[in-house]
């Protein structure tokens, strides 16, 4: 597991669920709660990301449900993140962003900023990406994963042309974060 400010990645296959991601989100959730971790966070099932492109929405169904019962047996906390499929090596979206329609209403999520700007023609329709999505899913939001890229690439950049103080002033109230490429500027 990739681990951030004692914040938790857990690992995961980068395509349709298979045995081996239930195997992993059961040890991931094991070391969170023996190490200490302070957050576990699991990437969304592609199955639920991309019900069109990857059938099995009712396994991604199972596949959280899994982790939300790890969650309370464990006391852990666990979010699950907006992941969507991305071209390897170049790190561009492979099927379009995350369809937020079939993403439960009552888990936690962890909003990864680089991921949703993905695909994004402009900075402005970047911004706006993440006010919707805070505004649809703000209560759902724990954590978060901040970053930003080129619109087109996953390179986990750091933040300042997309997410101004302003917007991390709104997106960091009330919850925890991790800067995944460096950190802010003092004076920027």
């Amino acid at each position: 597991m990739n681990v951030i400010s004692n914040h938790a990645h857990a690992l995961y296959g980068y395509g349709a669920l298979k045995f081996k991601d239930y195997l992993n989100l059961f040890r991931n959730a094991v070391e969170a709660k023996f190490e200490g971790y302070l957050s576990l966070n699991v990437h969304l099932p592609f199955e639920i990301q991309h019900p069109q492109i990857y059938p099995g929405f009712d396994q991604g169904l199972r596949f959280i449900n899994l982790g939300e019962k790890l969650k309370r047996l464990f006391k852990i906390k666990l979010y699950w993140e907006n992941a969507p499929a991305q071209n390897n090596k170049i790190w561009t979206l492979r099927h379009g962003q995350t369809d937020w329609v079939k993403v439960p209403g009552n888990i936690e999520l962890c909003l990864d900023t680089g991921h949703l700007i993905l695909g994004a023609r402009t900075i402005g329709e970047a911004r706006a990406r993440i006010e919707k999505v805070l505004t649809e899913r703000g209560q759902q939001i724990k954590h978060l994963h901040l970053h930003e890229n080129d619109l087109a690439h996953d390179t986990h950049e750091q933040i300042g042309k997309v997410i101004d103080k302003k917007l991390l002033a709104k997106l960091t109230k009330n919850r925890t974060y991790i800067f995944e490429k460096g950190v802010p500027q003092e004076n920027w």
